[in-house]
């Protein structure tokens, strides 16, 4: 994959990318599939056959949601590939980028899904980066004992309704040995049954991420 930077546009939290083809790509580590509505999609100079929905989920579903019109979303099929640089800070994805001059974090891929060590008050986890979250969430042991403060509302296409509610919790967090006070919620008991299955404590999405550009590359986080 040829090294080639986009700009991004953030949307309801959601990064959002445009291709050069008339497409608009949502860009989701949390995926570990891709598609597009026409069933390709061209990135850092490379094609890739892809489906036209997963599960029941089309660009039809993710434009309602994100409320723009959206042709497909990038997943960890592809992401994997070649490596990707988030850089939210600085307004931009970059395919294809080299990890020359970078650090490689405790991190691993598997099943399809990158997770990292990071601490959540005080203890050392393993969470998912997930690019595609414009909420984090965390195992219910973690937010235990704090009040919460506030909430919000969320959609997943795989609980029932599609639509869900979660109080949501602040804490001290560090990443790479950099503290910062997080927010996060909790997933539906179904969704936090399969984050205990990928032995993960959590799903840390935007909270991170506008914090900090991180590089997905050769099966592990660098930054």
């Amino acid at each position: 994959m040829t090294k080639t930077e986009y700009p991004i546009s953030i949307v309801r939290g959601h990064i959002l990318v445009r291709d050069g083809h008339d497409s608009t790509l949502l860009i989701d580590t949390g995926s570990p599939l891709s598609f597009h509505r026409d069933g390709l999609i061209s990135l850092g100079g490379e094609s890739f056959s892809v489906p036209t929905s997963l599960m029941g989920v089309d660009s039809a579903y993710i434009t309602d949601k994100v409320g723009e019109r959206v042709d497909a979303l990038v997943g960890m099929d592809i992401i994997g590939r070649g490596g990707l640089l988030v850089d939210v800070p600085g307004g931009r994805v970059v395919f294809g980028c080299p990890t020359e001059r970078m650090t490689r974090l405790p991190s691993r891929l598997g099943m399809g899904y990158m997770s990292v060590e990071m601490e959540l008050r005080g203890r050392s986890v393993n969470v998912i980066i997930d690019t595609g979250a414009p909420t984090s969430y965390v195992s219910e042991s973690l937010t235990e004992g704090l009040p919460f403060v506030g909430t919000v509302e969320d959609f997943n296409p795989f609980v029932p309704g599609d639509v869900f509610e979660s109080p949501v919790f602040e804490f001290p967090a560090a990443f790479a040995g950099k503290g910062f006070t997080m927010r996060a919620g909790h997933l539906p008991a179904m969704m936090g049954s399969v984050l205990r299955l990928l032995g993960v404590d959590g799903v840390i999405g935007m909270e991170l991420l506008q914090r900090q550009s991180i590089l997905f590359a050769e099966g592990g986080v660098w930054i």
